[in-house]
Formats: C-alpha cells, sequence, structure tokens
C-alpha cells in the first residue's frame, strides 16, 4: 500500500464530519450538518503507476512462459521518483465500458469449400470424392463466368459501358446466384479502451495544489524519458563520442545539437508507465476500503490527457495565481485482450 506522501486524493474530505475531518471545511461541515446523502463512504478511481523494471528477456519470457528459477520476471518499481505514484479521483459522472469482438466475413466460394472438404479427409477415397464433387459443382460458375469475362472484352473493344460477372448473369438467366459460401471468422479481440473525465475545482491552497499534482501525475505517466544506460557504447567508442563539436567560428551546428552516438544521454527513450486501476470505496468511520461491484480493469496505459483550464468559460485565477477550476480527460488503453476467464473474473 502506498504511503500518504506518495498518494493524492480528491476530494480529500471525510464525508461525516468528525474532529478529524481531513480538510474543505465547508464541504466537510456540509455532510456534518445532516446535508442530504449523509454517508460515511467516498467512491474513488483509485489510480497506481508503476514501470517495469526490465531485466535481460524477463517481459519476453513472461509473456511466453519461458521464465525460469533463476529469472523472477519483470519487477515493478514506482514510475514517478519523488511524487505521488498513487492518485485517487471521485467516481466521474460517466462510468461505462465496452465489449469487443473481430470477425471477417469471408467469401469461400467452391475452392474454398473444397479445400475445407480435403483438408479433412483421411484418405485417398475421401480426397477423391471431394475433388469430384468440387469439380462438377464448380463448373456452372466457371461456365458463367467466362461468359461474364467474355461480354466484359466485348464491352471494352467496342468502347462502351458495361459490366456483368457469373452472378449477374445467373440471376437474370436462373434467377438464382452462386452461393459465395460466407462466413464470419474470427480474428481477435481488441484492446480495450477506457475515457474518464473530471471537473476538479479548489476550495483551499492545498486542493489547488492537490489538482496541480495530479494532473502533472497523468502527464508524467503518458510520456517517456530519454536515456543512455541501456546497453554498451559500440567497441572501440571514444569516450568524447558524440559530443557536439564547435565548427572553425566557434558555434554548435543543428547537427551538433542532436546526439547519434550510443553513449549519448538520448540514445534511447525509456517506455512510459502503465497504471493499475480499481473502483474503491472508503469508508471513513472504520478507515477501511473495499472494491465495487462493476467491472475490473486490465492495466491500462495513458493514450492521451486533456486539461481544460477555462471550464465555465472564462479566464479566472486567484490571488495567488491559480486556477480554481479544471476539467480533465483521461483516455486509457488496456495492455492486454479479454478472454474468458478475464470475464469470469469480472473484467
Amino acid at each position: 500500500m502506498a504511503d500518504a506522501a506518495s498518494t493524492i486524493r480528491y476530494p480529500n474530505v471525510r464525508p461525516v464530519g468528525s474532529s478529524k475531518d481531513a480538510g474543505l471545511d465547508g464541504l466537510g461541515a456540509y455532510f456534518s450538518s445532516g446535508g442530504e446523502g449523509q454517508t460515511p463512504f467516498i467512491d474513488y478511481i483509485k489510480f497506481s503507476a508503476y514501470r517495469y523494471d526490465y531485466n535481460g528477456n524477463a517481459i519476453l519470457d513472461s509473456l511466453t512462459n519461458k521464465g525460469s528459477a533463476d529469472k523472477e520476471g519483470p519487477k515493478e518499481q514506482p514510475a514517478i521518483s519523488g511524487g505521488a505514484n498513487t492518485v485517487y479521483l471521485y467516481m466521474p459522472a460517466n462510468v461505462a465500458t465496452s465489449y469487443g469482438a473481430n470477425y471477417n466475413q469471408t467469401a469461400f466460394g467452391q475452392g474454398g469449400i473444397m479445400a475445407a472438404q480435403l483438408l479433412k479427409s483421411t484418405s485417398a477415397q475421401g480426397m477423391g470424392e471431394a475433388l469430384k464433387n468440387a469439380a462438377g459443382n464448380a463448373a456452372p460458375e466457371a461456365a458463367f463466368n467466362q461468359v461474364g469475362t467474355a461480354i466484359n472484352g466485348i464491352n471494352g473493344f467496342l468502347g462502351v459501358g458495361g459490366s456483368v460477372d457469373g452472378a449477374a448473369l445467373s440471376a437474370v438467366t436462373q434467377g438464382a446466384i452462386f452461393n459465395p459460401y460466407e462466413e464470419q471468422i474470427f480474428s481477435g479481440v481488441p484492446f480495450r479502451s477506457h475515457s474518464f473525465n473530471w471537473k476538479l475545482i479548489a476550495r483551499n491552497d492545498q486542493e489547488a495544489q492537490d489538482i496541480t499534482s495530479i494532473i502533472g501525475f497523468f502527464k508524467l505517466v503518458m510520456h517517456p524519458t530519454f536515456t543512455g544506460k541501456i546497453g554498451a557504447p559500440p567497441a572501440g567508442a571514444s569516450s568524447t563520442a558524440g559530443a557536439p563539436s564547435p565548427d572553425k567560428s566557434g558555434s554548435k551546428t543543428i547537427a551538433d545539437s542532436f546526439a547519434f552516438s550510443g553513449t549519448s544521454d538520448r540514445r534511447y527513450m525509456r517506455v512510459p508507465s502503465r497504471l493499475h486501476i480499481d473502483f474503491v470505496r472508503i469508508n471513513y468511520s472504520s478507515c477501511g476500503s473495499s472494491g465495487i461491484h462493476m467491472y475490473k480493469l486490465k492495466d491500462c496505459l495513458v493514450e492521451s490527457v486533456q486539461v481544460n483550464y477555462t471550464p465555465d468559460g472564462g479566464y479566472v485565477t486567484t490571488d495567488s495565481g491559480r486556477v480554481p477550476a479544471y476539467e480533465l480527460a483521461v483516455n486509457l488503453k488496456e495492455v492486454s485482450i479479454l478472454t474468458t476467464e478475464d470475464i469470469q473474473q469480472g473484467y
């Protein structure tokens, strides 16, 4: 569990007043006086940031189930050094998810049916029967297609419009078309996306600082960092390789401003952090927490963050130079797909 110094909660207020009210005196007094909806609970979305400590092939081993006894696998470590790694935000007005599956509409045609029958045949006799049936069934369609091709060739030669195929000819001459043997073929499951939106209002200086930190939290989680500590420099590379070299006038060129050497501190970009996400209910009477029975989320990457500093249609700041109200929108993408086993576990 994250310590208090690495956790930010908004709103940070006890819904039922007591001498241990966490702040926001005005809002706390409202609930304490028996306002409508009095409750000892507040429901939050809990975001916990982490990054992987990549160690050799630990990630690959975990994906392919090839981990060995001497490899512990990827270790999680705090995503933000010296800052909040856990954020609690109140439940937004719209909490929804969706589920999907991808299918491709595939027309097998007579050839595809023949191939399927051949694959199912276990004897030479069965294969022979499949080929014989396929040839007999394909002959009429092939004939109509050849006639259609000839008609299109004549139209082109004469320079006139018109295009027909075997199915169209069959329809106008026989009142039926050839069965394309279409099927919906499963092709996978998309990664779920989640969007959350909040309006954040600062009612004192501490809460204004918390909101600023919350916005910074999502921006930090989303972005990569430059690093030059991965891998070793090329054999024979000089310790000064890649260092900017002044031209004859002593000024730096554009090329000098970019690092092309493996020894540069910008040689790599470390992949962004991830988020554990939970719906939690905090009981301020017992100082405990519990889950909320809606749905679970897989760990997520932050795809985008939008911040509106003028949510009420006008620019306003406090005497201390802080914006009192914000609109925050965060769009997330799960890092793994859902399976039947996940659905049974509540995802």
